[in-house]
């Protein structure tokens, strides 16, 4: 009888273990997917921008720049005239470990470093020979974008 107890003791510790690391792996996201619930909570609001030295656009162009995201898209709005190239509206995908973008209009890979719940940075650099406008003046450079 004793023999009988302790094994069913033991059965009981056995399956409440295998039950708890089972909670424990449907509960956790995996970075993919916290990356994506994170940028579709809210519109990001630019705080800041670093431009590439000799472009067509400052720091101060991009003051009312904005970006909201759904599952697999983003969109863009108030960016400087002529200046949509930089960050386009559109189709997006997220890397499995979270830390970046690939914007599907043009394979830029934008690196996510980091992504919190009130800001992000994202640094990227537009195509070769993306021009603003009728200016022919060139975008091109590495862009970093603060969002909050």
């Amino acid at each position: 009888m004793k023999n009988l107890r302790l094994a069913l003791l033991t059965g009981l510790v056995f399956v409440m273990a295998l039950g708890f690391q089972n909670c424990k792996k449907k509960n956790e996201e995996d970075p993919k997917q916290v990356t994506i619930n994170i940028l579709k909570s809210k519109t990001w609001i630019v705080s800041s921008v670093a431009v590439p030295v000799n472009t067509a656009t400052e720091s101060s162009d991009w003051v009312d720049f904005k970006v909201t995201f759904s599952d697999t898209n983003m969109t863009t709005a108030d960016y400087p005239t002529g200046a949509v190239d930089v960050w386009p509206s559109g189709p997006y995908t997220v890397s499995d470990d979270g830390k970046s973008i690939t914007r599907s209009s043009d394979n830029i890979i934008m690196q996510l470093n980091p992504v919190t719940d009130t800001n992000f940075t994202a640094i990227f650099t537009p195509p070769p020979g993306t021009e603003i406008g009728a200016r022919i003046a060139s975008l091109d450079g590495e862009y970093r974008f603060n969002m909050k």
